[in-house]
């Protein structure tokens, strides 16, 4: 595998008699399970936002190269375990808020910031694909787009939709999450998309409409087994998507112990077998790029846009920017979104500054986490510690993060996530009903 040290395995440190290997896999569970609370507990005390009376974004840095992000917060149904910001479509409400998407895209324009990447996010992206297709155009005539990511979920891949989005998206990416028909249902999306066999069937039509598609799976479901994760790793190999991503599970935490009454709770020590069996099994062609990502070709962009850009512009409501060590998070509010684009204002409501020490912490745990052994930002202790850890080792010149650190630094990241998904629903928690349209 890419970046392994030749002499070891992926059980790396491990020997034949049961007693180390069972001493080895308490390691990694203490030690995983410790780096996620921790990170989880950070992203909570840092991201204390302040309300702002912000007038517009701050103006662009021309050295800089900024990512677009792109939020379309629609759903035909909302899954359960979710926590991105999302509502349950109201068509009438969905096609005005295109509009006003664009027309934040032209006073982004107007401050001067120009992107070369764009990634829409969601939501599902595609559930208008008529106004997706108006929204990437506007996008390509206003910026120098030279690459388009969209998200979307096996409903919206059918000839219908793609013949709106076919040579204007360059990455699908798309959520099966598994192809085994009980788990689909224990997360309530077999009635929804329906049966893995069905799902593979429409993913092996698109294959070659678009030069990359990407497969999001989830693995260690509470109740699932290492041959059932097998049978989905194999699945997965013989529809041969140019990308997949592995995601644990993630409960949202508002959500997270109705779903652990409904589902059962998963575990950190087969979080980390699990974690081992996926790094055995997607192998060549495949190459590693970030703990998660595994994909055929070297040079093709990935799902986590935050690895490869370090400053990016949201737009769209409950859209995230990172600009000159602060992160603004516009309003979650669909009536309040639209109240301030019609204005002519920035949709920003909040805002919260860091301290280069914690955005060097930060930059440190996405550029490892993408699989860089000597990222550029190291905090003298936090890579001392993740290095004490068995996170990283040395093979001739090159520093390597080693399997284990692999998994830490997936661990690290799920903490992040689950702590921008508290932000996310303290930030929702509030909405009316009246938030969910516009008038």
């Amino acid at each position: 595998m890419s970046g392994f040290p030749k002499e070891r395995s992926f059980l790396s440190g491990v020997h034949n008699t049961s007693n180390e290997n069972s001493i080895e896999r308490i390691q990694w569970d203490v030690t995983a399970k410790l780096a996620r609370a921790v990170m989880k507990q950070a992203v909570r005390y840092y991201l204390r936002f302040s309300e702002d009376n912000i007038k517009t974004l701050p103006a662009p840095d021309f050295t800089k190269d900024y990512l677009l992000y792109i939020h379309i917060p629609f759903c035909a149904t909302l899954c359960p375990y979710c926590s991105f910001h999302r509502f349950k479509i109201h068509e009438e409400t969905a096609r005005k808020y295109f509009l006003l998407l664009r027309e934040e895209m032209r006073m982004t324009a107007d401050l001067g910031y120009n992107f070369t990447s764009a990634y829409f996010g969601g939501g599902t992206t595609s559930i208008l694909p008529d106004e997706l297709a108006k929204t990437i155009e506007l996008a390509r005539e206003l910026f120098d787009i030279k690459e388009i990511s969209c998200e979307t979920d096996p409903n919206h891949i059918d000839d219908a939709s793609m013949k709106h989005t076919v040579g204007r998206i360059d990455r699908l990416s798309v959520g099966v999450q598994s192809f085994n028909d009980m788990h689909l249902e224990s997360i309530g999306r077999l009635e929804k998309f329906g049966s893995g066999e069905k799902q593979f069937e429409k993913i092996s039509n698109i294959l070659k409409e678009f030069s990359v598609v990407n497969i999001d799976m989830i693995y260690n479901f509470p109740s699932q087994t290492e041959a059932e994760l097998i049978t989905d790793i194999k699945t997965v190999r013989k529809l041969s998507p140019q990308q997949v991503t592995f995601y644990p599970l993630m409960y949202a935490p508002f959500a997270g112990e109705k779903l652990k009454k409904l589902l059962g709770k998963s575990e950190h020590k087969t979080e980390a077998e699990f974690y081992k069996i996926i790094l055995k099994r997607m192998t060549s062609p495949y190459i590693q790029k970030t703990s998660w990502n595994f994909a055929i070709n070297e040079e093709q962009f990935i799902d986590e846009y935050v690895v490869e850009h370090s400053e990016y512009v949201g737009l769209g409501s409950g859209a995230f920017s990172f600009l000159n060590n602060t992160l603004y998070a516009n309003s979650f509010s669909l009536k309040r979104y639209a109240e301030k684009i019609r204005n002519g204002r920035s949709s920003v409501s909040k805002s919260v500054s860091f301290s280069k020490h914690s955005i060097s912490q930060y930059r440190m745990m996405v550029e490892m986490f993408g699989l860089s052994g000597r990222p550029a930002h190291r905090p003298l202790l936090e890579y001392t510690a993740l290095k004490s850890l068995g996170a990283v080792s040395r093979t001739g010149s090159e520093t390597v993060i080693t399997p284990k650190g692999r998994f830490i630094l997936s661990t690290m990241m799920k903490g992040f996530y689950n702590g921008m998904d508290y932000i996310r629903e303290t930030m929702r928690k509030d909405l009316t009903r009246e938030d969910e349209y516009i008038k």
